[in-house]
């Protein structure tokens, strides 16, 4: 039976990977592994420190213990020291796919902006590697190279920070990077988010009528990542 992985990744900054892999691990009840050692990741937005364990792990050692608490994905946090050179991308990826076989769940991997070896095996690994996508000119030039350097992986391109009305000549240049590849439901970008301070998932808080519309996005996101799962594992995410 094969663990399902799911990478996060662009090789471009700012948008939106670290929080989309954070609600996509809360949605399915899966381990977020924070690979991205700049401070303000993953590791920063559930409130945890950095630690060395994923370093040991990594370097062959047992499978990290993921940290746990109400309302946030379990995480195994990041450390500086990924940062540092001679991590080997297929030894990256036979660790995520070790650690996922050892926890028996999904796992959700947030990488850091741009190429490297920790990014690389961790896109080796995914079943589904989703990449978020913002609809701007800069950020879609990046896109065009990651499509082109990638063009072997499952990637499947997911419109974030989407403005209440799309730019057409953006949308359309989406749709003709994308060709054959799926593109998931989008999610908006909520002037809100940024001011909250909350470390919980917004897919694992009450409902409040705020806070709706971006929940059934990320809900929405969720299930057409899970479905592209679903061919290649006999266990495709579920939600928390």
């Amino acid at each position: 039976m094969c663990a399902v992985i799911v990478t996060v990744a662009s090789t471009k900054g700012g948008v939106g990977k670290t929080t989309l892999a954070y609600e996509l691990a809360a949605a399915w009840g899966a381990v977020l592994v924070d690979f991205d050692w700049e401070t303000g990741g993953a590791t920063g937005m559930w409130g945890s420190r950095p630690h060395g364990q994923v370093l040991a792990a990594l370097d062959g050692g047992r499978p990290p213990r993921p940290r746990e608490a109400p309302g946030r994905p379990a995480l195994v946090p990041g450390h500086p020291d990924l940062s540092e050179p001679g991590w080997q991308a297929e030894r990256v990826a036979d660790a995520i796919e070790r650690w996922a076989a050892s926890w028996r769940r999904p796992v959700v991997v947030d990488t850091h902006p741009g190429a490297g070896d920790l990014m690389y095996g961790a896109i080796a690994a995914a079943q589904v590697v989703a990449v978020p996508v913002v609809l701007r000119e800069r950020e879609l030039d990046a896109l065009a190279g990651m499509l082109d350097e990638f063009a072997a992986y499952p990637l499947v391109l997911c419109p974030n920070l989407v403005p209440p009305v799309p730019p057409d000549r953006q949308v359309r240049r989406l749709r003709a990077l994308a060709g054959d590849r799926p593109v998931a439901p989008y999610v908006s970008a909520f002037p809100w988010w940024g001011r909250r301070a909350r470390r919980s998932a917004l897919v694992c808080t009450p409902p409040a009528r705020r806070t709706a519309a971006a929940v059934a996005q990320l809900r929405a996101l969720a299930d057409a990542l899970a479905a592209q799962v679903q061919p290649a594992s006999e266990e495709a995410p579920a939600h928390a």
